[in-house]
C-alpha cells in the first residue's frame, strides 16, 4: 500500500473519539474509587501523551503533518523539530509498553473490582468498552488504518521492528 503524506481527517477523528472516550471512562472508573486518584489518572495520561510528542513526534517524518493520530500537527505547533535519526535508533522492549498498557489496565482492574463488589450495568459497559479497545480497536486501527499507510514505518519504526520481531 502506498504511504500517506497526510492521513485522512476521518482516521484522526476516529482515533481521538475512541481515545478521549476511553480516557473519560478511565477517569470515571478511577474517580469512583477516589477523586484524588481520578485526578492522578488524568495527570498520568497527560504525562504519557506529552512524552509521545517529546520523544517520538518531534523526530517523526510526520512532524508538522497529519499522521494517523493527528499528533504530528500538534507537535509542529508546540515543540521544536527533532532529529529523524533519533526516531530510527530507538528500540522497544516489552517493558516500554507497560506505561501505555496501564492507561487501560488500571481502570479495567478497578472496574472489575467494582463489578465484583457491587455489580452495575454501567460499570460493565465501561469495562467491556475498555476491553474492546484493547483487543479489537487497537488491532483494527493499527492494522487497517494506521501502520499499513505509514510513511515513517517504511523509513524506520521501532514499534514495527519490535512487533515484526516478536510476532
Amino acid at each position: 500500500m502506498k504511504p500517506f503524506e497526510k492521513y485522512p481527517i476521518k482516521t484522526v477523528f476516529v482515533y481521538w473519539l475512541i481515545t478521549l472516550l476511553s480516557w473519560l471512562i478511565g477517569y470515571y472508573i478511577v474517580y469512583q474509587l477516589n477523586l484524588i486518584l481520578g485526578i492522578l489518572y488524568i495527570i498520568y495520561v497527560l504525562i504519557l501523551e506529552f512524552k509521545v510528542y517529546k520523544e517520538g513526534c518531534v523526530n517523526c517524518c510526520y512532524y508538522g503533518k497529519r499522521c494517523a493520530f493527528g499528533r504530528g500537527v500538534i507537535a509542529g505547533k508546540f515543540f521544536k523539530k527533532g532529529d529523524g535519526k533519533l526516531f530510527c535508533i530507538k528500540e522497544f522492549k516489552w517493558k516500554d509498553f507497560i506505561p501505555g498498557i496501564l492507561v487501560l489496565l488500571i481502570p479495567i482492574a478497578i472496574g472489575v473490582y467494582f463489578l465484583i463488589k457491587d455489580f452495575s450495568y454501567l460499570m460493565l459497559v465501561f469495562v467491556v468498552y475498555l476491553l474492546l479497545i484493547w483487543f479489537v480497536f487497537n488491532a483494527l486501527f493499527y492494522g487497517k488504518l494506521a501502520c499499513c499507510y505509514c510513511k515513517q514505518g517504511s523509513i524506520c519504526c521501532p514499534a514495527k521492528k519490535f512487533f515484526d520481531k516478536n510476532f
